[in-house]
């Protein structure tokens, strides 16, 4: 899942392995025009868990909380 938070655009795609699902965040500084989005911040994973829906929300609770302790 894809969204924007802030400055920031947020990927809070879970890895599927073998019917585990681990969550995981890459947080971007949002591109201006004509300029590429910036990387800034992979978390790693975050832990496993039974869907993907519950990966998606604890990356995307992670991806949160970095960016709202994160300078601008």
């Amino acid at each position: 899942m894809q969204f924007d938070y802030r400055e920031f655009h947020i990927d809070a795609s879970p890895l599927d392995e073998g019917g585990r699902y681990y969550a995981r965040a890459k947080i971007y500084r949002r591109a201006s025009a004509g300029i590429d989005a910036i990387e800034v911040k992979y978390s790693g994973d975050l832990g496993d868990y039974p869907s993907d829906a519950d990966a998606i929300d604890a990356a995307q609770r992670w991806a949160i909380q970095w960016c709202d302790n994160t300078p601008a």
